[in-house]
């Protein structure tokens, strides 16, 4: 049986369509009011009315602003009188670029235009930052909250050819782990949720040419994510969960365990060192 988080609001950005939509499906099953956030209305509007507009309210506008950000934050608290989620969902992948990626890689960084560059960091970086940024004062001053960050693999940050996706999703999961630790003790948590592998969503095109039944649903985020929005997980905190490994079979807590890992590796590479004081 599916963990009940009734009345818990939840903002999702990027909530038009594949892992967001998902999500918001699978909290709404579960008791969750959703403010759902996508640049594209029809599809968020479309969205919240399959759910139920008593639950949902549909937002739209650029995320990588730092004021359509405030304002998707007041008008959640406005509509449901407070905000418990933040679920940094939205992205731009890089079929944006190159459609048939997977047949013609992207050889050098230097095919990227400035333009896509400041692009892909808009969107999947500082629209992160400015939602978090924007929520932290409500979730602070409850003193309960959770911050859910979607990244992607380690071999795609650092794998050729998908600059700069990887690059930027590199970049939230560095903030995620930061966030994290400064929020230790605080009742806010940062984690991280990703599916795991390709996933049957727009990020993969179909110029690809790829089976889409053997790609991974997008519903496999739906377990961690609800999981993670319930009081079973408050003690959870800096940890990276893996949907297509995520199976409750033997209860949720070993799900977590097997499916976890700490944000950002910690103990790939060397422990950093704390710079020498300043002479007195």
């Amino acid at each position: 049986m599916a963990r009940q988080i009734d009345g818990r609001v939840v903002l999702i950005s990027g909530a038009g369509g594949g892992l967001g939509s998902a999500m918001a499906r699978g909290l709404a099953e579960v008791g969750a009011r959703l403010a759902l956030h996508d640049l594209r209305h029809p599809a968020v509007a479309a969205l919240a009315g399959s759910i139920g507009a008593d639950r949902t309210l549909a937002l739209s506008g650029d995320i990588g602003d730092e004021a359509e950000c405030r304002r998707a934050v007041a008008a959640t608290c406005e509509r449901f009188g407070r905000i418990d989620v933040v679920i940094n969902n939205a992205g731009v992948g890089i079929g944006t670029i190159r459609p048939d990626y997977y047949r013609r890689r992207i050889d050098s960084f230097t095919d990227v235009s400035a333009d896509d560059w400041r692009r892909f960091f808009r969107v999947n970086v500082d629209g992160a930052f400015h939602l978090t940024r924007a929520a932290m004062p409500h979730l602070r001053r409850q003193g309960w909250g959770r911050v859910i960050n979607v990244t992607t693999t380690l071999g795609t940050m650092l794998r050729p050819g998908y600059v700069p996706y990887g690059c930027s999703k590199a970049a939230l999961e560095s903030l995620s782990s930061i966030w994290a630790q400064e929020l230790e003790g605080s009742g806010v948590t940062v984690n991280v949720v990703v599916p795991g592998g390709p996933t049957d969503t727009g990020m993969v095109t179909a110029e690809n040419g790829l089976d889409r039944s053997a790609l991974l649903r997008p519903e496999v985020m739906v377990p961690p994510v609800r999981w993670l929005c319930s009081s079973a997980a408050d003690r959870v905190n800096g940890r990276r969960f893996t949907g297509s490994l995520w199976d409750a079979t033997g209860g949720e807590e070993a799900a977590a365990v097997a499916a976890g890992m700490p944000i950002g590796w910690p103990g790939v590479g060397p422990n950093w060192s704390t710079p020498p004081s300043a002479p007195a």
